[in-house]
């Protein structure tokens, strides 16, 4: 329906907002070789959380869309914090 197909757009575009955010940051996480279990734990947890955002923003269920993306957010914080060297 045109509901579904105008949500899963915005999926799209949201998850290409948060991929020039992360894509940096484990590239740097890589290039400075400071990954670890927890960076790669959050790089595979980010992958699968924006997958699950995506589906659930075309879903149109509002209040789990907002726990996938915020656990992306952890994800993207995780990487960051290990490049400023507090994880």
């Amino acid at each position: 329906d045109a509901d579904g197909a105008y949500r899963l757009s915005n999926a799209h575009r949201k998850a290409i907002e948060t991929l020039v955010v992360v894509a940096p940051l484990a590239l740097t996480v890589s290039l400075l070789g400071l990954g670890t279990a927890a960076t790669a734990t959050a790089a595979v947890v980010f992958f699968w959380s924006r997958l699950a955002h995506a589906a659930i923003y075309t879903a149109g269920v509002p209040v789990l869309r907002t726990v996938a993306f915020a656990i992306g957010f952890g994800c993207q914080a995780t990487l960051a914090l290990r490049i400023l060297g507090f994880v």
